[in-house]
């Protein structure tokens, strides 16, 4: 009889065995299949990044309502976040990508004097707290002296600080750049509200 008991409680301690080899395998996946390694880094991109990563030469943006929309989210970001003044320089420089350069020819100094209105703006409270595409679909283009022209329209909510919410329509004049083909802004109007 004592040689049953000893082959039991030998099979007893193989199954122990390999269920703790189990258990402490388990504990180990489990452990280290949540954690990465230190090498690896985590990085959530912000709104300006998202702006400042911007690669106007592969990713243009395919319509003229999409250039005006970038260039209203981009003013949405300058007036409203936090920023270094190399993330203001990317962002600006977004800006005067989606420029025709017609109007940077004409206004040399756009950098200057998109950042000084950007921190008059912000000095005063204000922030754009939303902008809208006014126009269901693609604007009509027309034909002015050899080139593509049409016009985009954009609500802007600008908020001053406690004392609420100004919609300010505006009027968008693109032109198709003649080497790319892209649309670019030529100008901006404010539209009187009907």
């Amino acid at each position: 009889m004592e040689k049953g008991s000893t082959g039991s409680a030998i099979v007893k301690s193989i199954i122990l065995v390999v269920l703790g080899a189990i258990i402490v395998l388990g504990l180990y996946l489990l452990f280290t299949r949540n954690h990465k390694t230190p090498t690896e880094e985590t990085y959530n991109l912000t709104v300006v990044d998202e702006i400042t990563t911007t690669n106007l030469e592969k990713d243009y943006p395919a319509s003229a309502r999409k250039v005006v929309e970038l260039y209203a989210r981009t003013m949405q970001v300058l007036y409203k976040e936090e920023y270094s003044d190399e993330q203001e320089n990317k962002m600006i420089d977004i800006l005067m990508g989606i420029m025709d350069d017609e109007l940077l020819t004409n206004n040399l100094n756009f950098a200057s004097s998109i950042k000084s209105e950007v921190a008059g703006r912000k000095a005063e409270d204000y922030s754009i707290s939303n902008y809208v595409m006014t126009q269901a679909r693609e604007p009509e283009e027309i034909n002015v002296d050899g080139r593509m022209m049409c016009t985009v329209e954009c609500l802007f909510s600008l908020r001053h600080g406690s004392n609420g919410t100004s919609a300010n329509y505006y009027e968008f004049i693109m032109r198709r750049d003649v080497a790319t083909g892209n649309w670019k802004i030529l100008g901006w109007t404010l539209k009187a509200e009907e």
